[in-house]
């Protein structure tokens, strides 16, 4: 697998899915294989029941649901270490930075860099 998309997700009912729609749409369009793992971090809100939602719409999506809080660090570790991509990407729930960025970054990642 080419990419992972890890989104450490606290309390994020209201944006999750805007989120992981725009990434599943932009990555569709690639030529890669992927996968968006959503890291639910002890939320109290609707978070992972959301997720759980897009789970029969979109293919390439999973969620780890930790029931306790762990911290956004503590998550992002987890989702990182569960990824399958040959590339890890974390990006915040609320899609602040768009998928598309990644476009910058390809040729960084394939020359060889450890973090972008």
């Amino acid at each position: 697998m080419r990419l992972s998309i890890i989104i450490p997700a606290y309390n994020e009912e209201k944006t999750i899915s805007a989120t992981v729609k725009d990434i599943d749409e932009y990555l569709n369009r690639q030529a890669y294989d992927y996968e968006i793992i959503v890291v639910n971090d002890g939320s109290k809100d609707g978070t992972a029941e959301k997720t759980n939602e897009l789970m029969s719409k979109i293919k390439n999506l999973r969620l780890i649901d930790n029931k306790i809080n762990k911290g956004k660090a503590g998550v992002t570790r987890q989702g990182l270490t569960e990824a399958k991509g040959d590339f890890r990407l974390f990006m915040d729930a609320d899609n602040a930075t768009t998928i598309g960025h990644i476009e910058k970054m390809w040729s960084f990642l394939e020359q060889g860099y450890d973090i972008v």
